[in-house]
């Protein structure tokens, strides 16, 4: 049997600000335990992307956060303690601890609040993965080799540092890369790293590039945001019948709130 892995891509939870502009980065929490229910429903069951690959499945998933904001221990993480599910959180360093943090690269002017080292630390201590998502957030393809290895070492360096455990997982700020970044990864003993690209079932976890995983991007709050995570997790998992959610007696059968 061949081992898929379905990783999923959020950012911050919580509900989305009126002078928000990219509205999608935000999952409520009820949407959020929603689809941890869908998944464990389907037989899925939950790892950080470290232990994914370490011990392959035929059924395993992966809940990554982006960026590091500080609503994935005050909103997330309730979540994902009631559920018994851990996380990998890609970190910028150079922003942990920040207050109003706004990215001029990112298309986006709301500040945000990030997590300081400490709150790191404790959700570690929880069993998520704290992995890499460079010093800073750029676009990497955008810099010579030497500049965008300068930024991935740095932020490797600080986890280590920082917490203890030098991280093996990466994600690339705005799914920006090219081969120099996968060399620079490499050198650097980065052995995973997420893109942005939507998941796919034909991705067979034996025959994937590692340091260009795909992954299921979802967010919302609205009635037919469940529907549509229902049709995209469908779709990435080479489908099944969003109808048996609803019909089901099974006590495992996950609930619309």
């Amino acid at each position: 049997m061949s081992s898929r892995l379905l990783i999923l891509g959020l950012h911050r939870v919580g509900l989305p600000p009126r002078n928000a502009k990219i509205r999608g980065l935000f999952i409520s929490p009820r949407l959020l335990s929603f689809q941890l229910s869908l998944l464990k429903f389907l037989g899925y069951h939950f790892l950080t992307l470290r232990d994914s690959v370490l011990a392959p499945g035929s059924k395993n998933a992966v809940i990554t956060f982006d960026d590091g904001y500080a609503d994935n221990i005050t909103a997330a993480l309730p979540v994902l303690k009631k559920h018994g599910v851990p996380a990998t959180l890609f970190v910028v360093t150079g922003d942990v601890g920040g207050e109003g943090v706004v990215w001029p690269e990112a298309g986006e002017d709301l500040p945000a609040d990030m997590l300081s080292w400490d709150s790191l630390s404790k959700l570690k201590a929880d069993g998520w993965e704290i992995a890499s998502h460079a010093h800073e957030h750029v676009h990497l393809a955008r810099y010579e080799e030497a500049k965008q290895e300068e930024l991935i070492e740095r932020s490797i360096s600080e986890i280590e540092e920082k917490l203890g455990e030098r991280p093996v997982s990466f994600a690339y700020p705005y799914g920006s890369y090219d081969h120099r970044t996968k060399r620079v990864l490499k050198r650097l003993g980065i052995q995973l790293a997420v893109t942005i690209k939507p998941a796919s079932f034909e991705d067979d976890l034996t025959a994937r590039d590692y340091l260009e995983l795909t992954r299921l991007s979802l967010g919302g709050r609205h009635f037919y945001h469940y529907f549509r995570a229902i049709l995209r997790t469908a779709k990435a998992l080479g489908g099944f019948q969003p109808q048996r959610i609803f019909t089901t007696q099974s006590e495992a059968m996950p609930t619309i709130e």
